[in-house]
């Protein structure tokens, strides 16, 4: 007896291992007629395997369930493999009915009729129909298709395992899990679906009862699962729902956790924001609506239908007395850094968005009160917003910026994704308005480079996409510093009006101290323009180092004097170019009087264009060329003085400046001159001269002067005026010189000793 046991053990052992490997298409026919018996519908199968280790069963490769005719050509689901066990009993019966279908890697199609019908529905009827059991449903792995009588829906479900299983006639238990998602986006799964529940075919129409979770998702892609856009605010989202009551008309209650709520610009705020919610659902119509609790002092609301199809929602929000100390984080603007910021005041209105709606609403902040930082405080009465056709808009509003007032508007067009804000102050302090748009992380166009002072006017900003930021505005500016890196001391700005837009810049009526003297002036910056800069500087009277200070901005080219402290940038002009036009007068400037200097700087070179000058009534002019190819610059630089009185005569001399200050210096010219006194009267004298000023001193020769050639240099000196001697063909020629103030005494002598 037990030899037959072991016999029957290895044989069963054995049959159990050889199924699967035993081909039973010859079954195929029979499995065929079950199925559609079962399910109301035409079956292709691929091949049949046996399987006896988990019950008698096949495994069916490459099952296509086809679709009613009435209903569509394309059929209802395509099965990479179906697992079919088989009810035992039946086989004893001589039948051959299901216990459970396990689908894998399948594709199911489902549909709605004409008459609103669903596909699944006749499959449920046509099990009925058969008098047998209903099979236990598994689908694992499974994508689930929607579509509306010819048309495919753009949702669908991805990596979706379905538990379908009959407690008695009138009860079946469902279990779902899936991933919503789009066929028009290349991201596949927004979020994660787990229901579980029971569907009760008592009565007129199944009542189904739910428990329905969303696990936690980014709600940006919750947005794009909807609306098909991300509507710019990001965060996760998670709720737990109970959903029971008849297939028409749904009730749902739940609750939502909204956290790290913020602007797509911004980085995620800390918080969690829980929101409980009831609502309705009526499957046959496609329709959901939802809404927050009527009570709190903000409210919400979802409409969506035909949410399978083509969806058509909207999102209503409706704040009452709403304080907004709690927001304090999520209303940060974006790129802001803002230490210890808090907001006080309430907030009224209503906001609307939808699939064919642009948001729309308004908004109304009353006893706001923005504080950060020690001291730093905006404040405001009311501010009202709109929404209108994309546009965002900050009507009007009358604020206190630390106390002092201020008026601004903003405008956003969601179309552009461009911005433009104006505010307007009647005096505002620099320092101030500069704490806060550095905090907003805004660079703040040319008054950046203001380490004091007023402004009174308008200032504009906007900002189109990704471009840079637009500065304009028409402001007079009082008693203001500006630092001057090359400056011993800031420029002090007594008054200025300033007129700037889309790169250039007009500063007129300025008062202003620098180097030493008062000035007046005007600046332009132009950034289309070969030069792009032009500075025009007048002053009464000006020492010669005060004169030097004033012009080495505009001569040397390596300081960028104008680019960093005006904050326009070079960059802005055409390359190769950020060249300075200037010009400078002087009613005196030493002993020199109505002093004028006009010229240009290109890279390294300045050019001269005219300089002149009177002096003792005599005038000087000329013209000439810096080249600033290493620490000092290369001089060259003519000119000519007419009617210069001396020793009793009149002279007059044209020159040119050659060489570089520190190292040799050649000044070449000729001279003439008539009616002097030189020792004796002199009719007339001409002549050229050289003068060489090098490290070790100073040299001068005259050559042709009245066939004679003197040479000569300065006596040495402790202090004061020197004297010049000139000796040659047995003549001596003497002449004071002083050079604080510069003047040319008559000769002490003319003979030799």
């Amino acid at each position: 007896m037990k030899r037959i046991l072991k016999w029957a053990a290895v044989l069963v052992a054995a049959a159990l291992a050889v199924a699967p490997f035993l081909n039973a298409d010859r079954f195929a026919p029979r499995i065929r007629a079950g199925l559609e018996q079962s399910l109301g519908r035409k079956v292709d199968i691929g091949n049949v395997r046996v399987h006896l280790l988990t019950g008698p069963g096949f495994t069916l490769r490459n099952v296509v369930i086809h679709e009613d005719a009435k209903v569509s050509a394309e059929p209802f689901a395509y099965v990479g493999a179906m697992v079919v066990k088989l009810r035992v009993l039946s086989l004893l019966q001589g039948k051959l009915e299901f216990s459970s279908l396990r689908l894998e890697k399948v594709h199911v199609n489902l549909m709605r009729a004409r008459d609103g019908s669903w596909n699944v529905q006749g499959m449920f009827q046509a099990s009925r129909d058969s008098n047998a059991p209903l099979a236990e449903l598994e689908v694992r792995g499974g994508r689930l298709n929607f579509k509306f009588e010819d048309t495919k829906s753009v949702y669908y479900f991805t990596n979706a395992d379905i538990d379908f299983s009959a407690s008695d006639a009138e009860t079946f238990d469902i279990w779902f899990v899936g991933e919503p998602s789009r066929t028009d986006t290349l991201a596949r799964g927004f979020g994660r679906v787990t229901a579980r529940g029971r569907l009760r075919d008592i009565g007129a129409e199944p009542a189904l009862e739910l428990d329905v979770q969303l696990d936690r998702s980014a709600l940006q892609e919750i947005a794009v699962l909807i609306g098909g856009a991300d509507l710019g605010v990001h965060g996760s989202v998670q709720s737990r729902a109970r959903i029971a009551g008849p297939v028409s008309k749904l009730k749902i209650e739940g609750t939502l956790q909204l956290a790290d709520l913020h602007h797509w610009s911004q980085p995620p705020r800390g918080g969690t924001l829980p929101v409980s919610y009831t609502g309705e659902l009526r499957l046959p119509e496609q329709s959901l609506r939802l809404e927050t609790d009527a009570k709190q002092p903000l409210q919400a609301g979802l409409r969506l239908d035909k949410y399978l199809s083509a969806a058509q929602w909207a999102v209503g929000v409706e704040a009452k007395k709403l304080p907004i100390a709690g927001a304090s984080e999520w209303l940060r603007p974006p790129g802001a850094a803002f230490n210890g910021m808090t907001l006080e005041g309430t907030i009224d209105g209503s906001f609307l968005v939808g699939h064919d709606v642009a948001a729309k609403g308004e908004a109304r902040v009353t006893a706001l009160k923005w504080a950060w930082g020690e001291g730093n405080t905006l404040e405001s009465e009311e501010v009202a917003v709109t929404w209108k056709d994309r546009m965002t808009e900050l009507r009007a509003a009358q604020a206190e910026l630390d106390g002092q007032p201020l008026a601004a508007e903003c405008a956003r067009n969601g179309a552009e994704l461009s911005w433009d804000c104006k505010a307007t102050s009647r005096a505002i302090d620099v320092r101030k308005l500069r704490s806060w748009t550095q905090a907003l992380g805004v660079k703040a166009s040319w008054f950046d480079s203001l380490g004091a002072g007023q402004l009174r006017g308008t200032v504009q900003v906007k900002q189109r996409g990704g471009d840079p930021l637009e500065w304009s505005g028409n402001v007079e500016i009082r008693n203001a510093e500006v630092a001057v890196p090359e400056l011993d001391a800031p420029v002090k700005v007594a008054a200025a009006s300033a007129a700037w837009s889309e790169g250039k810049l007009q500063v007129q009526n300025a008062k202003l101290t620098a180097a030493g003297a008062a000035w007046s002036g005007s600046y332009r910056f132009d950034g289309d323009g070969v030069r792009p800069h032009r500075v025009v500087l007048e002053t009464d009277a000006v020492e010669y180092a005060a004169m030097e200070k004033a012009l080495r901005p505009m001569a040397k080219p390596s300081s960028g004097f104008l680019s960093r402290a005006l904050g326009l940038g070079e960059a802005q002009a055409p390359a190769g170019s950020g060249g300075v036009d200037f010009e400078l007068r002087a009613k005196k400037a030493g002993v020199l009087e109505n002093v004028r200097l006009a010229g240009s700087r290109e890279s390294e070179r300045v050019s001269i264009s005219a300089w002149s000058a009177t002096w003792q009534e005599s005038k000087w002019s000329g013209k000439g060329v810096l080249r600033w190819t290493a620490a000092t610059p290369e001089l060259d630089i003519t000119g000519g003085v007419r009617g210069f009185p001396w020793s009793g005569g009149v002279v007059e001399s044209d020159w040119r400046l050659t060489g570089r200050p520190g190292a040799e210096l050649h000044i070449d010219g000729k001279a003439k001159g008539a009616g002097m006194v030189i020792g004796e009267p002199v009719e007339s004298l001409q002549g050229r001269y050289r003068v060489t000023i090098g490290r070790r001193g100073a040299t001068a020769a005259f050559d042709q002067l009245e066939g004679a050639k003197l040479t000569g240099k300065p006596v040495e000196r402790s202090a004061g005026p020197f004297v010049l001697v000139f000796e040659g063909e047995g003549r001596e020629v003497r002449l004071r010189v002083s050079l604080q103030p510069f003047e040319i005494g008559n000769a002490i002598a003319n003979r030799a000793p």
